[in-house]
């Protein structure tokens, strides 16, 4: 699937967060009426999904991989949610206002909504969350509410953010970790358990019972949740889910053929073609947000200190061989982290369009080093990540160019991104996120959380931060197209490699919600067939 087949879908969260939304009945809105069963739906059933790690962290707070937010949006529920199309639509909070400064956002609350553990959600429970996500030591959401300055209890149902500036990703950023609401009572209660003994936490339609690494994750209906179906039957209809961790996508793949499972949202691209094929199983696709990159460690003393390092080897990737080849035709070449559902895309933007190993060569040869040799951290367990690897490597080669491949687990590879000693380069994707801001900013800005290559431009700082300070659409784009030329091409934080796709592999035997661009299923909205 080629870049330009993507049909660019506009996701205006500024808008969004100028006008107030209304409250809606269901959680719905979000696919409900789309996505769900028409008529009487089949209640109760067990489905296993087949995922393709073992979850790190079961607390937003502390988590930075996709693989967890697979849990996440079974057992908690966000401020706000988006919509199959990425519409950002209400959830916990039911509407919002925004002051004529833009810089105070009231949200009004649901007032039905108990936790899990059957504490009381309200106004406090927000500030409470929101303030330990602002504010805890080593949180991986301190960046993305770094612009809330205080949040104020106004009523039990009614909330208020004040802003240290106008601050146009917002809700955009409710959406996912920094907005899911926790029972204070059970982290507390949790303490260090907590990040793999998350019960009775949450608000959202399944309660974790059952968490056993390595092995599965059971996820069990809760009986007393707000969202309904726009028929007015109760959600969720699957009385449990069933999380197995496989990292191989052969492995996978086989469990839903023999249906041993019966839900994926990771396909090898080679699997595509038979998997459309099976009788038994159907698949679903749609353009999403995530972005695929080598991280280079380009802290003071790193091989990839030297930016030039970093092009030569973005320009002797062949990222059209990479989609076709490695990625069977999966998402498509890219440069960057503008994925083509944002409404920031430039479809013509394609630095690196062309592999050039003599220009690699060169810029290499004008360091004065000597060759360029260095080491790629894969995540182990699965063949098709380390096929694309190969790949890649066989391409370096072409530039006189040494990458010398290690597989490594994958939650170990996070740990090194984050304390940044990693020795030379990873291969780690993003799942992405609906506002171009959330697939950019903490990536490439001085000192963020997800800044893993430790990278810094003064210029992109300054234009980012532009990006976050107007509604007006056409100057966050204009901002983010400026920002994206220097971190992709003048002065790389990265080698951007292309962008991905959302899948949705369900047996026949479930009725499956529709596929969302973030690639998270809704279990909510799932039941079994007729």
């Amino acid at each position: 699937m080629g870049q330009l087949t993507y049909r660019s879908i506009a996701l205006l969260a500024a808008v969004a967060l100028v006008l107030a939304a209304c409250a809606g009945g269901s959680p719905a809105g979000q696919g409900s009426a789309s996505g769900a069963p028409t008529g009487k739906p089949v209640t109760g059933g067990t489905v296993t999904m087949a995922l393709e790690d073992d979850p790190i962290n079961f607390d937003p707070l502390l988590s930075r991989a996709f693989i967890d937010r697979n849990i996440h949006y079974q057992i908690y529920d966000a401020l706000v949610g988006i919509d199959e199309n990425g519409k950002i639509i209400p959830r916990l909070a039911t509407k919002w206002d925004v002051a004529a400064d833009g810089k105070t956002v009231t949200f009004t609350l649901r007032t039905d909504v108990k936790y899990h553990d059957g504490m009381p959600f309200d106004a406090a429970s927000v500030k409470w969350n929101l303030d330990r996500y602002r504010t805890t030591p080593g949180s991986q959401r301190s960046g993305e509410l770094a612009p809330i300055d205080s949040v104020a209890v106004v009523d039990p149902a009614t909330v208020k953010l004040n802003l240290k500036a106008p601050f146009a990703p917002l809700l955009a950023s409710l959406v996912d970790r920094a907005g899911m609401m926790l029972s204070q009572k059970a982290v507390e209660a949790g303490g260090a358990d907590f990040t793999r003994k998350a019960f009775k936490a949450g608000t959202g339609p399944f309660m974790l019972t059952e968490a056993v690494k390595d092995d599965h994750i059971t996820l069990e209906r809760n009986p007393s949740w707000w969202g309904k179906d726009k028929d007015g039957n109760q959600l969720p209809y699957l009385d449990k889910v069933i999380v197995k961790p496989i990292k191989s996508s052969d492995v996978r793949f086989t469990n839903l053929r023999t249906g041993d499972a019966q839900v994926a949202n990771n396909i090898a691209g080679k699997d595509i073609t038979t998997a459309k094929s099976e009788s038994s199983l159907t698949y679903q696709e749609k353009p999403a947000y995530s972005f695929r990159s080598m991280i280079p460690n380009r802290a003071k003393g790193y091989l990839f200190e030297e930016a030039r390092y970093v092009k030569a080897v973005s320009l002797a990737v062949d990222r059209k061989e990479l989609v076709d080849k490695g990625y069977f035709g999966l998402g498509a070449a890219g440069y960057g982290t503008i994925a083509p559902p944002h409404f920031a895309f430039d479809q013509n933007f394609k630095p690196f369009e062309k592999a050039d190993p003599d220009a690699a060569k060169k810029l290499v040869q004008e360091v004065g080093k000597g060759p360029l040799t260095f080491k790629f951290l894969v995540a182990s367990g699965d063949p098709a990540t380390l096929t694309i690897a190969q790949l890649i490597q066989a391409q370096l080669k072409k530039a006189d160019i040494t990458m010398d491949i290690e597989q490594v687990e994958f939650a170990k590879i996070l740990d090194l991104q984050t304390a940044h000693t990693f020795k030379d380069m990873t291969f780690v994707g993003w799942s992405g996120r609906v506002d171009p801001d959330g697939n950019t900013y903490d990536h490439v800005y001085t000192g963020r959380p997800n800044n893993d290559s430790s990278y810094s431009n003064k210029q992109v700082d300054q234009l980012l931060d532009q990006s976050r300070t107007t509604n007006d659409e056409a100057k966050r784009k204009d901002a983010f197209r400026q920002a994206e030329k220097i971190f992709v091409q003048d002065d790389p934080a990265r080698v951007w490699l292309g962008f991905g796709a959302a899948q949705l592999l369900t047996s026949k035997k479930v009725v499956a919600p529709p596929v969302y661009p973030d690639q998270i299923v809704r279990f909510e909205l799932m039941s079994m067939a007729k």
